[in-house]
């Protein structure tokens, strides 16, 4: 059992109120996603969409001083007539959240629309609305993705990309159009002034699904993974409802899905009350039969407690059976991935490569 899984047992056992969290400094990944959404870009969208998962398992060997890292994360959109132009016609999703199932519901969430795409204006309004972290040895970076003139509107893509670069945080840009096209001069200028990647990707590629012999056990182990999860207060039924929604939306990508909720990322501590407890997020003996499941009313202090570790127990058992068949179909996709090889030129392929290279030079370690 892992260090941190031991010292929630023992504390939750013991009724303590500290948390691992209070206990072991983490390092923290905030990754902000800038998205086109005007007409052309539905296929850009539809690649996020299922390729989430994919950057997300790419993550789970980064440890930062022997500590797997908080990864967070924040979506906008942009270049949309149905978004205020008064606000550039843009808008931000959610802000940096630990919690990916909103994410992908977000994702989800966009419809497509022809518009101005103000990426100055973007870039501007996630530096100055979002959440970063002011701590130096923590990664921050900016994938901005978009296929019309980086120059676009009222606010000076340089002084954007400049007051990033100079808060340290990186910013990535990704073109989706021509490579030859003039209109990536200025999303190559804005890689480099934001101490960024660029990539040009064909954002229309149909990314082909590879079916292993592992999917329908993986599949049937994630469906007994969601019984592990404790649904409690007035966001636990919404919660619950969503993780069976992104489930669905995954459709057959779900191994990779399942792939990352066997990893320590994924974490739902406003309405799972086994990663609420983890994270000190409320205290069980304050709860009432109210906040609780119906299967947890009428239970005693003690009762509860034992409730709950059983579940935090019999989740990590099923992460495991999860990460071992998550690593056989790897290895099986990598076999048939290497015989069928096609370009890397997709969203994951250079959000990974971007983030492998920047993450090790700061510091960050992949095991």
């Amino acid at each position: 059992m892992k260090l941190r899984q031991i010292f929630f047992a023992t504390t939750l056992s013991l009724g303590l109120l500290l948390s691992p969290s209070a206990a072991f400094a983490k390092a923290k990944i905030q990754i902000a996603i800038l998205l086109d959404s005007s007409n052309s870009m539905d296929g850009l969208i539809d690649q996020t969409r299922t390729q989430l998962w994919e950057i997300v398992n790419a993550l789970t060997s980064v440890t930062k001083d022997g500590e797997i890292p908080e990864l967070e994360v924040a979506l906008y959109h942009y270049g949309n007539d149905h978004l205020p132009s008064q606000e550039g016609f843009l808008t931000l999703l959610n802000g940096f959240t630990s919690e990916l199932d909103l994410v992908s519901e977000k994702l989800f969430s966009i419809d497509t629309n022809g518009g101005q795409e103000y990426a100055g204006w973007v870039i501007n309004s996630a530096l100055k609305e979002l959440n970063w972290s002011a701590e130096d040895e923590n990664f921050r970076v900016i994938f901005i993705a978009g296929n019309e003139p980086f120059d676009q509107g009222p606010v000076d893509w340089k002084d954007s990309v400049e007051t990033a670069a100079n808060r340290d945080i990186l910013v990535n840009t990704i073109y989706c159009g021509n490579p030859e096209s003039e209109d990536r001069t200025f999303w190559v200028s804005g890689a480099q002034a934001g101490q960024g990647d660029h990539f040009n990707i064909n954002h229309n590629r149909t990314v082909t699904f590879i079916e292993s012999p592992y999917d329908a056990d993986i599949a049937l182990w994630n469906q007994r993974l969601n019984e592990t999860y404790i649904p409690y207060g007035i966001e636990g039924e919404i919660g619950q409802e969503r993780q069976q929604v992104e489930d669905a939306n995954a459709g057959t990508n779900i191994a990779s899905r399942g792939a990352s909720k066997a990893s320590g990322y994924y974490r739902n501590a406003s309405w799972d009350l086994v990663d609420a407890l983890d994270e000190e997020r409320v205290q069980l003996a304050e709860l009432t039969d109210a906040d609780l499941p119906e299967a947890m009313q009428g239970m005693t202090l003690a009762q509860k407690r034992e409730y709950v570790a059983q579940r935090q127990e019999e989740r990590a058992r099923i992460q495991a059976i999860l990460r071992d068949l998550n690593q056989k179909r790897a290895d099986y996709v990598a076999q048939q991935t290497q015989a069928n090889s096609e370009g890397e030129d997709t969203l994951d392929s250079v959000t990974i490569q971007a983030l492998r290279q920047q993450l090790t030079a700061k510091g960050f370690e992949f095991q």
